[in-house]
Protein backbone atom coordinates (compact mmCIF):
# COMPACT_ATOMS: atom_id res chain seq x y z
CA UNK A 1 0.00 0.00 0.00
CA UNK A 2 2.59 2.06 0.82
CA UNK A 3 4.95 1.62 -1.86
CA UNK A 4 1.51 2.29 -4.39
CA UNK A 5 1.13 5.57 -2.44
CA UNK A 6 4.51 6.47 -3.17
CA UNK A 7 4.61 5.63 -6.82
CA UNK A 8 1.72 7.54 -7.54
CA UNK A 9 3.42 11.04 -5.55
CA UNK A 10 6.50 10.65 -7.50
CA UNK A 11 4.85 10.27 -10.53
CA UNK A 12 2.37 13.21 -10.16
CA UNK A 13 5.42 15.17 -8.75
CA UNK A 14 7.52 14.54 -12.01
CA UNK A 15 4.75 15.55 -14.45
CA UNK A 16 4.55 18.69 -12.40
CA UNK A 17 7.81 19.35 -13.14
CA UNK A 18 7.87 19.22 -17.27
CA UNK A 19 9.31 21.72 -19.36
CA UNK A 20 6.08 23.98 -20.84
CA UNK A 21 3.45 22.64 -17.89
CA UNK A 22 2.20 23.88 -15.52
CA UNK A 23 -0.52 22.14 -13.80
CA UNK A 24 -1.48 24.10 -10.86
CA UNK A 25 -2.75 26.51 -13.50
CA UNK A 26 -5.10 23.87 -15.39
CA UNK A 27 -8.51 24.25 -14.91
CA UNK A 28 -10.54 21.80 -17.21
CA UNK A 29 -12.40 20.34 -14.60
CA UNK A 30 -13.08 16.64 -14.21
CA UNK A 31 -12.20 14.52 -17.59
CA UNK A 32 -12.02 11.34 -19.24
CA UNK A 33 -9.60 10.13 -21.23
CA UNK A 34 -11.84 7.39 -22.73
CA UNK A 35 -14.24 9.97 -23.53
CA UNK A 36 -13.43 13.49 -23.38
CA UNK A 37 -13.20 15.25 -26.57
CA UNK A 38 -10.91 18.12 -25.10
CA UNK A 39 -11.72 22.20 -25.08
CA UNK A 40 -10.28 24.38 -28.05
CA UNK A 41 -12.38 27.44 -26.68
CA UNK A 42 -15.34 28.95 -25.42
CA UNK A 43 -17.82 31.37 -26.71
CA UNK A 44 -16.82 34.66 -24.68
CA UNK A 45 -19.67 36.82 -27.00
CA UNK A 46 -21.22 36.98 -30.43
CA UNK A 47 -23.73 39.11 -32.88
CA UNK A 48 -25.59 38.53 -35.22
CA UNK A 49 -25.72 34.45 -36.90
CA UNK A 50 -23.25 32.35 -36.24
CA UNK A 51 -22.89 28.69 -37.16
CA UNK A 52 -20.68 26.12 -35.29
CA UNK A 53 -19.88 22.68 -37.17
CA UNK A 54 -18.22 20.18 -35.12
CA UNK A 55 -15.47 17.77 -36.25
CA UNK A 56 -18.04 15.14 -38.06
CA UNK A 57 -19.22 18.55 -40.60
CA UNK A 58 -22.84 18.42 -39.01
CA UNK A 59 -23.88 21.82 -38.00
CA UNK A 60 -24.14 21.89 -34.20
CA UNK A 61 -26.66 24.66 -31.68
CA UNK A 62 -23.99 26.69 -29.75
CA UNK A 63 -24.56 29.90 -27.73
CA UNK A 64 -22.82 32.18 -24.73
CA UNK A 65 -20.67 30.06 -23.08
CA UNK A 66 -20.82 27.26 -25.53
CA UNK A 67 -17.44 24.96 -25.21
CA UNK A 68 -16.09 24.02 -28.55
CA UNK A 69 -13.70 21.07 -29.19
CA UNK A 70 -10.81 20.56 -31.42
CA UNK A 71 -12.02 20.27 -35.11
CA UNK A 72 -15.19 22.89 -34.45
CA UNK A 73 -15.46 24.92 -37.53
CA UNK A 74 -16.93 28.60 -37.20
CA UNK A 75 -19.09 30.90 -39.37
CA UNK A 76 -19.79 34.30 -38.54
CA UNK A 77 -22.65 35.55 -41.54
CA UNK A 78 -21.85 39.27 -42.88
CA UNK A 79 -22.54 42.15 -39.95
CA UNK A 80 -21.98 39.45 -37.74
CA UNK A 81 -18.72 38.75 -35.21
CA UNK A 82 -17.71 36.98 -32.54
CA UNK A 83 -15.45 36.46 -29.35
CA UNK A 84 -13.83 33.37 -28.23
CA UNK A 85 -11.84 32.32 -25.00
CA UNK A 86 -8.89 30.16 -26.19
CA UNK A 87 -8.24 27.15 -24.15
CA UNK A 88 -4.42 27.36 -23.68
CA UNK A 89 -4.23 25.92 -20.28
CA UNK A 90 -4.15 28.96 -18.02
CA UNK A 91 -6.74 29.47 -14.82
CA UNK A 92 -7.55 32.95 -15.82
CA UNK A 93 -8.16 32.14 -20.11
CA UNK A 94 -7.09 35.65 -21.28
CA UNK A 95 -6.48 34.51 -24.28
CA UNK A 96 -8.95 36.14 -27.01
CA UNK A 97 -10.17 34.86 -30.72
CA UNK A 98 -12.31 37.70 -32.55
CA UNK A 99 -13.35 36.70 -35.08
CA UNK A 100 -14.55 39.41 -37.83
CA UNK A 101 -17.75 39.50 -40.12
CA UNK A 102 -18.08 36.72 -42.89
CA UNK A 103 -15.64 34.62 -41.85
CA UNK A 104 -14.63 30.64 -41.45
CA UNK A 105 -12.34 29.68 -39.38
CA UNK A 106 -11.77 26.07 -37.76
CA UNK A 107 -10.02 25.53 -34.74
CA UNK A 108 -7.66 22.55 -33.41
CA UNK A 109 -5.94 21.90 -30.18
CA UNK A 110 -6.40 24.14 -26.79
CA UNK A 111 -6.77 21.30 -23.91
CA UNK A 112 -6.83 17.23 -24.09
CA UNK A 113 -7.57 15.24 -21.45
CA UNK A 114 -4.32 12.98 -20.22
CA UNK A 115 -4.35 9.37 -18.54
CA UNK A 116 -0.85 10.48 -17.62
CA UNK A 117 -1.67 11.26 -14.16
CA UNK A 118 -3.28 8.99 -11.96
CA UNK A 119 -6.64 8.54 -11.53
CA UNK A 120 -7.56 9.81 -8.16
CA UNK A 121 -6.68 13.09 -9.58
CA UNK A 122 -9.61 15.38 -10.71
CA UNK A 123 -7.47 17.89 -12.71
CA UNK A 124 -5.75 15.30 -16.05
CA UNK A 125 -5.73 18.23 -18.79
CA UNK A 126 -2.96 19.20 -20.76
CA UNK A 127 -2.59 21.80 -23.36
CA UNK A 128 -0.99 21.20 -26.85
CA UNK A 129 -0.38 23.48 -29.70
CA UNK A 130 -3.25 25.69 -30.94
CA UNK A 131 -3.78 26.08 -34.33
CA UNK A 132 -6.47 28.37 -36.36
CA UNK A 133 -7.42 27.79 -39.70
CA UNK A 134 -8.95 30.56 -41.60
CA UNK A 135 -10.78 29.67 -44.98
CA UNK A 136 -11.85 32.99 -45.87
CA UNK A 137 -12.28 36.43 -43.43
CA UNK A 138 -10.23 37.86 -41.15
CA UNK A 139 -9.15 37.01 -37.55
CA UNK A 140 -7.44 38.37 -34.04
CA UNK A 141 -5.56 36.39 -31.52
CA UNK A 142 -4.50 38.02 -28.57
CA UNK A 143 -2.13 35.00 -26.82
CA UNK A 144 -1.33 35.43 -22.91
CA UNK A 145 1.71 36.73 -21.51
CA UNK A 146 1.01 33.85 -18.60
CA UNK A 147 0.95 30.97 -21.44
CA UNK A 148 3.68 28.49 -20.96
CA UNK A 149 6.77 28.99 -23.31
CA UNK A 150 5.75 25.63 -24.72
CA UNK A 151 2.71 26.76 -25.71
CA UNK A 152 2.28 26.92 -29.74
CA UNK A 153 0.14 28.69 -31.73
CA UNK A 154 -0.23 28.29 -35.74
CA UNK A 155 -2.69 30.35 -37.97
CA UNK A 156 -3.24 28.89 -41.47
CA UNK A 157 -4.93 30.38 -44.48
CA UNK A 158 -5.47 28.35 -47.83
CA UNK A 159 -1.90 29.64 -49.05
CA UNK A 160 0.21 31.18 -45.92
CA UNK A 161 1.19 29.32 -42.60
CA UNK A 162 2.38 31.48 -39.58
CA UNK A 163 3.74 30.24 -36.55
CA UNK A 164 4.57 31.81 -33.15
CA UNK A 165 7.57 32.46 -32.13
CA UNK A 166 8.33 34.34 -28.68
CA UNK A 167 9.87 34.15 -25.40
CA UNK A 168 7.74 33.23 -22.20
CA UNK A 169 7.96 37.47 -21.16
CA UNK A 170 6.06 38.37 -24.27
CA UNK A 171 2.66 38.67 -25.24
CA UNK A 172 1.46 37.86 -28.60
CA UNK A 173 -1.14 39.71 -30.72
CA UNK A 174 -1.97 38.74 -34.72
CA UNK A 175 -4.05 39.54 -37.20
CA UNK A 176 -4.89 37.65 -39.98
CA UNK A 177 -7.33 38.24 -42.94
CA UNK A 178 -7.38 36.84 -46.38
CA UNK A 179 -8.54 38.29 -49.71
CA UNK A 180 -9.14 37.94 -52.93
CA UNK A 181 -6.29 39.40 -55.67
CA UNK A 182 -7.03 42.48 -57.62
CA UNK A 183 -3.65 42.40 -59.55
CA UNK A 184 -3.27 38.76 -61.02
CA UNK A 185 -2.11 38.39 -64.25
CA UNK A 186 -3.39 36.15 -67.21
CA UNK A 187 -1.16 33.75 -68.60
CA UNK A 188 -1.66 31.56 -71.24
CA UNK A 189 -2.42 27.73 -70.52
CA UNK A 190 1.32 26.65 -70.54
CA UNK A 191 3.12 29.60 -68.71
CA UNK A 192 0.95 28.58 -65.43
CA UNK A 193 3.18 26.45 -63.25
CA UNK A 194 0.75 23.58 -62.14
CA UNK A 195 -0.37 23.10 -66.08
CA UNK A 196 3.26 22.87 -66.95
CA UNK A 197 4.10 20.75 -64.47
CA UNK A 198 1.26 18.02 -65.82
CA UNK A 199 1.84 18.62 -69.30
CA UNK A 200 6.31 18.13 -69.02
CA UNK A 201 6.67 14.24 -69.00
CA UNK A 202 4.45 14.65 -72.47
CA UNK A 203 6.89 17.13 -73.95
CA UNK A 204 9.64 14.62 -73.08
CA UNK A 205 12.41 17.66 -73.20
CA UNK A 206 10.97 19.19 -76.05
CA UNK A 207 9.73 22.92 -76.79
CA UNK A 208 5.77 23.34 -77.73
CA UNK A 209 7.12 24.64 -80.94
CA UNK A 210 8.85 21.94 -81.97
CA UNK A 211 5.77 19.43 -81.98
CA UNK A 212 4.47 18.98 -85.42
CA UNK A 213 0.26 19.91 -85.73
CA UNK A 214 -0.79 16.45 -84.20
CA UNK A 215 0.95 16.50 -81.06
CA UNK A 216 0.75 19.89 -80.44
CA UNK A 217 -2.81 19.53 -80.65
CA UNK A 218 -2.96 16.90 -78.27
CA UNK A 219 -0.59 18.08 -75.38
CA UNK A 220 -2.61 21.67 -75.86
CA UNK A 221 -5.88 19.28 -75.24
CA UNK A 222 -4.16 17.94 -72.59
CA UNK A 223 -3.24 21.27 -70.41
CA UNK A 224 -6.93 22.29 -71.03
CA UNK A 225 -8.03 19.52 -69.31
CA UNK A 226 -5.56 19.97 -66.77
CA UNK A 227 -6.82 23.32 -65.83
CA UNK A 228 -10.20 22.20 -65.78
CA UNK A 229 -8.96 19.33 -62.96
CA UNK A 230 -7.46 21.76 -61.08
CA UNK A 231 -10.24 24.79 -61.05
CA UNK A 232 -8.97 26.73 -63.06
CA UNK A 233 -11.44 27.09 -66.01
CA UNK A 234 -14.81 26.86 -64.66
CA UNK A 235 -16.48 25.44 -67.77
CA UNK A 236 -20.01 25.55 -65.54
CA UNK A 237 -19.74 29.37 -65.51
CA UNK A 238 -18.81 29.05 -69.15
CA UNK A 239 -22.11 27.35 -69.80
CA UNK A 240 -20.36 24.51 -71.38
CA UNK A 241 -22.71 22.52 -68.64
CA UNK A 242 -25.76 23.51 -70.41
CA UNK A 243 -24.48 23.31 -74.22
CA UNK A 244 -27.37 21.34 -76.52
CA UNK A 245 -24.54 19.21 -77.50
CA UNK A 246 -23.47 18.37 -73.66
CA UNK A 247 -25.45 18.86 -71.54
CA UNK A 248 -27.72 15.13 -72.39
CA UNK A 249 -23.89 13.33 -71.73
CA UNK A 250 -23.85 15.73 -68.49
CA UNK A 251 -26.88 14.70 -67.52
CA UNK A 252 -26.38 10.57 -67.95
CA UNK A 253 -23.54 10.92 -65.42
CA UNK A 254 -25.11 12.80 -63.01
CA UNK A 255 -28.31 11.53 -63.43
CA UNK A 256 -30.20 14.84 -63.59
CA UNK A 257 -28.35 15.91 -60.12
CA UNK A 258 -26.64 19.42 -60.31
CA UNK A 259 -22.91 19.06 -59.43
CA UNK A 260 -22.97 20.22 -55.81
CA UNK A 261 -24.89 17.35 -55.16
CA UNK A 262 -22.17 14.71 -56.61
CA UNK A 263 -19.49 13.26 -54.38
CA UNK A 264 -16.08 14.03 -56.19
CA UNK A 265 -15.53 11.12 -58.82
CA UNK A 266 -18.70 11.81 -59.98
CA UNK A 267 -17.97 15.40 -60.05
CA UNK A 268 -14.47 15.23 -61.85
CA UNK A 269 -16.02 12.24 -64.49
CA UNK A 270 -19.03 14.58 -65.31
CA UNK A 271 -16.27 18.01 -65.78
CA UNK A 272 -13.78 15.80 -67.41
CA UNK A 273 -16.21 14.57 -70.23
CA UNK A 274 -17.53 17.99 -71.10
CA UNK A 275 -14.68 19.57 -71.21
CA UNK A 276 -13.37 17.04 -73.57
CA UNK A 277 -16.15 17.28 -75.82
CA UNK A 278 -16.24 21.11 -75.56
CA UNK A 279 -12.62 21.04 -76.98
CA UNK A 280 -13.26 18.45 -79.38
CA UNK A 281 -16.38 20.72 -80.98
CA UNK A 282 -14.63 23.93 -80.57
CA UNK A 283 -15.94 25.40 -77.62
CA UNK A 284 -12.74 25.58 -75.93
CA UNK A 285 -9.94 26.23 -77.92
CA UNK A 286 -7.14 25.51 -75.88
CA UNK A 287 -4.53 27.62 -77.94
CA UNK A 288 -6.28 30.79 -76.61
CA UNK A 289 -7.27 30.24 -73.73
CA UNK A 290 -5.53 32.07 -70.66
CA UNK A 291 -6.16 31.49 -66.59
CA UNK A 292 -5.15 33.60 -63.86
CA UNK A 293 -1.16 32.62 -63.01
CA UNK A 294 -1.81 32.88 -59.29
CA UNK A 295 -4.87 31.15 -57.25
CA UNK A 296 -7.14 33.63 -55.81
CA UNK A 297 -5.90 34.03 -52.43
CA UNK A 298 -4.40 37.20 -50.70
CA UNK A 299 -3.08 36.37 -46.93
CA UNK A 300 -1.67 39.38 -44.91
CA UNK A 301 -0.20 38.65 -41.70
CA UNK A 302 -0.03 41.59 -39.21
CA UNK A 303 1.95 41.11 -36.04
CA UNK A 304 1.33 43.49 -32.99
CA UNK A 305 3.21 41.71 -30.43
CA UNK A 306 5.52 38.95 -30.63
CA UNK A 307 7.09 37.59 -33.59
CA UNK A 308 5.24 35.03 -36.64
CA UNK A 309 7.47 33.13 -38.72
CA UNK A 310 5.30 33.12 -42.18
CA UNK A 311 5.98 30.63 -45.25
CA UNK A 312 3.94 29.95 -48.54
CA UNK A 313 1.83 26.58 -48.00
CA UNK A 314 1.95 25.66 -51.70
CA UNK A 315 5.97 25.67 -51.36
CA UNK A 316 5.95 23.62 -48.29
CA UNK A 317 8.51 24.46 -45.63
CA UNK A 318 11.57 25.88 -46.61
CA UNK A 319 13.39 28.19 -44.23
CA UNK A 320 14.98 29.79 -46.93
CA UNK A 321 11.39 31.15 -48.23
CA UNK A 322 10.45 32.31 -44.58
CA UNK A 323 9.88 35.82 -43.56
CA UNK A 324 10.02 36.27 -39.64
CA UNK A 325 7.16 39.09 -38.81
CA UNK A 326 7.89 40.91 -35.78
CA UNK A 327 6.02 43.32 -33.40
CA UNK A 328 4.75 46.01 -35.90
CA UNK A 329 5.35 44.65 -39.25
CA UNK A 330 2.64 42.57 -41.55
CA UNK A 331 3.92 40.40 -43.97
CA UNK A 332 2.01 39.60 -47.56
CA UNK A 333 1.71 36.47 -49.13
CA UNK A 334 -0.03 36.25 -52.69
CA UNK A 335 -0.70 32.76 -54.77
CA UNK A 336 1.96 30.56 -55.03
CA UNK A 337 5.02 33.28 -54.50
CA UNK A 338 7.65 33.50 -51.60
CA UNK A 339 6.14 35.67 -48.43
CA UNK A 340 7.09 39.68 -49.17
CA UNK A 341 9.62 41.53 -46.22
CA UNK A 342 8.17 42.56 -43.46
CA UNK A 343 6.96 46.19 -43.68
CA UNK A 344 5.05 48.53 -40.61
CA UNK A 345 1.66 47.16 -39.97
CA UNK A 346 -1.20 49.51 -42.08
CA UNK A 347 -3.35 51.09 -40.09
Amino acid sequence: MKSRWLTEFLTVAFLLVLPGINYAQIAGGVCDPDADEGRAAQIDSFSGGLRVYGLDGFEARAGKGTVLAPGTTIETEPGASAQLTIEDGTADRTSILRIDPGSRVSITGGLYCSDLRPKADAGRWNTREIIFELERGKINVDLAREVSPAFGLEVLTPNAAARLIRSSEEKMNTTVRVAGLDDRAKVSLLEHPKVREHVTAFLMGRDIEELNPSEKKGIMAHAAMTAIGLGLIDIQAMGIMENPEIKPMVNMITQGRDLSELDENSKESALHMAGTMAVQQGLLDPENLTVYDQPDEHSLIEVKSGTMRVHNRHRGWDRGETVDVEAGMYAEVKGYAVPTPPETVRD
